[in-house]
């Protein structure tokens, strides 16, 4: 199934602030994307460490038990509440696919990326987006990223994988990060 080359994890305390966050981006990228919400801030300080690491077609793959909540409640109360149209920002972050779209920009990747909204163990889900990508030739190797954040934690997990004989038992995020490379 997989051969795992590279797993990150990332733990922040969950009051950093979305400025904080910015400033530890823009420590590591010359250029930063305009208009991120938390979502996309938090999936880019995942991504990170595979720059430079990744084929060009990779495939990208984010699990998020939340949307952007904050994003969600402004698009909400334009729209229902003020009954006006959407600002732009309030609109493109409010698709969680967004954060997808900022990762492989910064990497520099032209394969697939998809979000999926996931509960507590997305694992499984991510693995078997990617597995059909990988075997089916769509992608040279695939990043899966969970981020998480509430119930004070703001954390992720992220794990670079490539067609391989590896399969998880459990389809836990540990289970990847200790896999035979």
């Amino acid at each position: 199934m997989f051969s795992v080359i590279a797993q990150h994890q990332l733990q922040l305390d969950a009051s950093t602030s979305d400025k904080a966050l910015k400033l530890q981006l823009s420590q590591h990228l010359s250029q930063m994307p305009r208009r991120m919400d938390r979502l996309a801030l938090l999936t880019l300080l995942l991504a990170l460490p595979f720059r430079g690491q990744l084929k060009p077609g990779c495939g990208i793959y984010l699990a998020a038990d939340y949307p952007s909540l904050a994003n969600m409640y402004a698009l909400l109360d334009t729209v229902v509440v003020q009954q006006q149209l959407p600002k732009p920002f309030e609109f493109v972050n409010s698709v969680s696919n967004a954060a997808c779209f900022y990762a492989a920009q910064m990497l520099q990747l032209d394969g697939p990326n998809m979000f999926i909204g996931a509960g507590r163990e997305p694992w499984q889900a991510l693995a078997e987006l990617a597995y059909a990508d990988l075997h089916c030739n769509v992608v040279p190797e695939a990043l899966l990223i969970r981020c998480l954040q509430g119930n004070n934690q703001l954390s992720g997990e992220a794990v670079q994988l490539r067609a391989g004989n590896w399969q998880p038992a459990q389809w836990q995020f540990s289970e990847f990060a200790t896999a035979p490379r």
